[in-house]
């Protein structure tokens, strides 16, 4: 009796570990921030789904799932939305307490200048920064609210801040695409507000990344470890009542 008690016990308790397990999942996780944040995460004892166009090339972030049984690799393209619709169907009835939109595009820079606009790259950057963080959003808010933490998040960045715009031109996709996810996200907020789920809208500040280099600006950041640690303590800390901004890594406050 005192074994089958004693199994019973480690039974309950094992079930407790797993209803009680803390899932993310995160966008764009090839590379760079979204690579991070998965390796951060995971870590620190997190159940993590991170995304990814294509698995294949992902050879990173595979390596790091195939040493941590609690990082799900899965495939998805934000700007398809068949594919994200048959994700959330994957995992539908599965609790995710925090959402983390990080996939996201620069786009192709030559061709977002006054002088060379092209209009289908101005709407892929918009799609895939914009529409693709909105979507995947409303895909999985069952999730969320199944969740305990119940946040989401946006990735913003200093270059769609009106108020900025004034040190630099050039990039306009990619500026409209951030200054886009900044108001749609605080319409999500307002939306979801009495449901309990917590909308913000974070920054990653200018880290030494691919996208970084490719904007012209290499040797100027500060490291992705630095970033997503800043950024997490961020999200953790965020509540209801404080996401009424877009707050860089640091902490500190990037005007409208």
């Amino acid at each position: 009796m005192r074994v089958k008690g004693l199994l019973g016990g480690l039974l309950a308790w094992a079930l407790c570990g797993v209803a009680g397990a803390s899932t993310v999942l995160v966008t764009g996780t090839n590379r760079g921030i979204g690579l991070e944040f998965v390796r951060q995460y995971a870590g620190a004892g997190w159940t993590v789904i991170a995304t990814v166009r294509n698995p294949a090339t992902a050879t990173e972030l595979v390596a790091l799932a195939a040493g941590n049984p609690k990082i799900r690799v899965e495939k998805l393209d934000v700007t398809d939305v068949a594919a994200i619709e048959a994700l959330a169907a994957k995992y539908r009835g599965q609790p995710i307490d925090i959402l983390i939109n990080n996939a996201g595009t620069l786009g192709d820079v030559p061709k977002q200048k006054i002088g060379a606009l092209d209009q289908a790259e101005f709407l892929a950057v918009i799609n895939a920064n914009t529409f693709g963080a909105l979507k995947v959003s409303e895909a999985f808010k069952p999730n969320l609210l199944a969740g305990k933490t119940r946040k989401v998040f946006g990735m913003s960045s200093g270059l769609g801040s009106s108020a900025q715009t004034a040190r630099r031109g050039d990039f306009y996709g990619y500026r409209a695409s951030k200054a886009a996810l900044n108001v749609s996200f605080r319409a999500l907020a307002a939306d979801w507000r009495a449901e309990g789920i917590m909308v913000g809208i974070i920054a990653p500040g200018m880290v030494e990344t691919d996208l970084l280099r490719a904007s012209g600006f290499p040797g100027r950041g500060i490291t992705v470890e630095q970033s997503v640690r800043g950024m997490m303590q961020i999200i953790d800390g965020m509540t209801l009542e404080s996401n009424d901004k877009v707050i860089n890594y640091d902490g500190s406050v990037i005007p409208w």
